[in-house]
C-alpha cells in the first residue's frame, strides 16, 4: 500500500543516486506539516534526528530512499514528474514544494519506506555553488 507526504525538499537525489555512503541510493528528505508527522510516526517510520537524538530540522522532516542495487539487481531511479503528471529530467533544489509516493516496509531493524515517486509542486532548480560567486 502507497502513502503519500508533502512537503518541502531538502537534499533531494532522485534520478542522479548519492555516492556519498554505501549502499548507493536516491534519496530525499521532506520537511512536513505537525499532522503529517503524526500519522508516519504512527505507522512506525521515524523523524530525521542528529546526532544527540534530536530533530535535525525545525519542522518535522522524514527521509525517504531506493537503493540503486538490491542482490544484485539494478533498481530504477524514481519517477520525477511534474505537477501534471509530466515526466521532468531537472535536478530538484532544496525548498522545493513536493508529493512524494513511498512504500513502507518493515524489516528486522525498523520500519522504512522505500521511494516511488516525486510529484513536483514548485521547483526550486538546484544551482551548485561557483566558488567565483562567493562571499567571502
Amino acid at each position: 500500500m502507497y502513502e503519500y507526504v508533502e512537503g518541502e525538499a531538502m537534499y533531494p537525489h532522485i534520478t542522479t543516486p548519492n555516492t556519498r555512503f554505501q549502499p548507493h541510493k536516491y534519496v530525499i528528505t521532506v520537511l512536513t506539516d505537525d499532522s503529517t508527522a503524526s500519522d508516519l510516526e504512527a505507522k512506525g517510520i521515524s523523524q530525521v534526528r542528529d546526532r544527540s537524538g534530536q530533530p535535525k530540522f525545525d519542522k518535522p522532516a522524514f527521509s525517504f530512499s531506493r537503493k540503486v542495487e538490491v542482490a544484485g539487481r539494478i533498481n530504477e531511479a524514481p519517477k520525477l514528474i511534474d505537477n501534471d503528471g509530466n515526466p521532468m529530467d531537472v535536478a530538484v533544489g532544496n525548498g522545493s514544494k513536493v508529493k512524494v509516493k513511498i512504500k513502507p516496509y518493515k524489516n528486522d531493524y525498523g520500519t522504512f519506506a522505500e521511494l516511488i515517486a516525486v510529484k513536483v509542486v514548485e521547483l526550486v532548480e538546484y544551482a551548485e555553488q561557483s566558488a567565483d560567486n562567493e562571499e567571502f
